[in-house]
This record gives structure tokens, sequence and C-alpha cells, in this order.
């Protein structure tokens, strides 16, 4: 085998400098959190000189934006690397998104906090939503009921403005709870939107096991009005049917 040239040499030196300085800057603010860490701290931690931090970033923010490159990335290939089909609101890369932030929730936390990560973070996972709901819909020649690009961009801000809040500690309860929750939330909505009932938008039971299907209208035996029902659920706009044992519900068509 041939050497190396020297320039490949000197980017592979380079790649191993910039991942130590960002392997240090992430374990530092997974520690401390991002605001309580400096430059020296970054570089004691590397075990680098602060000129050779300098060489590569202008300051920790710089650091900040290669990092979160890398956070983002990270969960594309988790959510690419998923076995299973891919339904049109993505129930199984919702749920990695939230465990993947509850993972790392200092990293999140800075990363979220600057308004230029936050949008990119927020592109990237809409330009994600938006092919797989484009994709699961031209394979089956439905016409969605809301434009694609509005309903990949509502399910994707739903998610991050829910995950925001439990990183700020404005909303309680574990993780996997709250993953469940807004995943239904998320994928009955757009169920909707792309006119595919729940359960083959990838809601493992078609609707939460809370929900009751509705009985027949009684018929009336008075001219006087009935009480109006306090359940939510008891006229829906559409029939929700009841799965046999051991299968999904569904929507008629």
């Amino acid at each position: 085998m041939p050497p190396s040239s020297p320039g490949s040499r000197t980017q592979r030196r380079v790649a191993r400098t910039k991942a130590a300085i960002e392997d240090a800057f992430i374990a530092l603010v997974l520690e401390r959190g991002y605001e309580r860490v400096a430059v020296e701290d970054i570089t004691d931690r590397a075990d680098l000189a602060r000129a050779t931090f300098y060489a590569h970033y202008p300051n920790k923010h710089a650091v900040l934006f290669s990092v979160s490159d890398r956070l983002t990335e990270d969960l594309m290939q988790r959510i690419a690397h998923q076995d299973g089909p891919r339904h049109v609101a993505g129930w199984d890369a919702i749920q990695t998104a939230y465990h993947h932030a509850a993972e790392k929730p200092d990293l999140y936390r800075a990363c979220l906090s600057d308004a230029r990560i936050r949008q990119a973070y927020l592109s990237t996972l809409s330009r994600y939503a938006e092919q797989n709901i484009r994709d699961q819909l031209q394979a089956q020649s439905r016409p969605p009921r809301v434009p694609i690009p509005v309903m990949a961009r509502g399910v994707v801000g739903a998610h991050l403005a829910i995950v925001e809040a439990w990183l700020a500690g404005e909303l309680s309860g574990d993780i996997e709870e709250l993953a469940t929750m807004a995943t239904g939330l998320l994928v009955a909505g757009a169920a909707w939107a792309a006119g595919f009932p729940p359960g083959e938008a990838g809601y493992p039971t078609g609707f939460p096991t809370s929900a009751r299907t509705p009985s027949p209208p009684a018929k009336p035996q008075s001219r006087r009005p009935q009480p109006a029902t306090t359940s939510t659920l008891e006229n829906p706009p559409i029939d929700v049917q009841t799965p046999p044992e051991g299968g999904r519900a569904g929507i008629p068509g």
C-alpha cells in the first residue's frame, strides 16, 4: 500500500484535534451546563494548547454549532436505521427524537437556546417529515387534506415545543409517558391531515386505549330533548371501530 500523502495525514490530524475539542466540550456541557464552560476548560479537558483551539474555532459558540450538527446527524442516523415500516406520521421517529433529547438534556438545552441552531434543527426534522409523508402518500395514491409542507412543520413544530417545555421543566413526567402522549397526539392529527386511518399512520392501536366506540343512537322515546353527553368522544366526526382481539383499530375508509 502506498504511503499516505502529507495532505491526508494533515486532514486526519485536524479531524482528530477537532473531535477531541468537541468531545471535551460535550462532556463539560453535560457536567456543568453550557454557560459554565470556558475555552480554557475545553483545552484542559482535551489536553490541548489554547492556540490549537483557536486554530480550529474562534470561540466556544462555534464549537456549539459544530456539535449541534453532530447531534442532529446522530438523531437522523438513529431514525434512518429503525426497523419496521415507515408510517405517514413517523411514530417511531417521533419517539426516537424524544428519547434522544432525554439522553442529552443539557446538550439539547445549550443547542436549542441559540435561535439559529434551533431553526436548523427544526428545518432538518421538517425536511425528513415532509419527505416521509410525501413518500407514503404517493405510495398509496392518497391526496392529503392539508398541504404536505404545512403538515410536516406542524408535526415537527409541536414536537419541538413539547421537548423544549420538558427540558425547561415546564412539563413534568417521565419521558416515556410524555413521548407516548405527545406522539399519539401528533400521529392522530397527522393521520387526519393525510387522510389516513390512525392504524395505518403508525398508531399502534388506532386510538388511545381510553377511547370508546360510540354506541348507536337510541331510538327517541319522547319529543323531550335528551341531556347532552359530557364525553368528548361520544360523538366524534368519524366512526372509530373496536379492533378484534390482537388487532388494530381503524377507521372505515
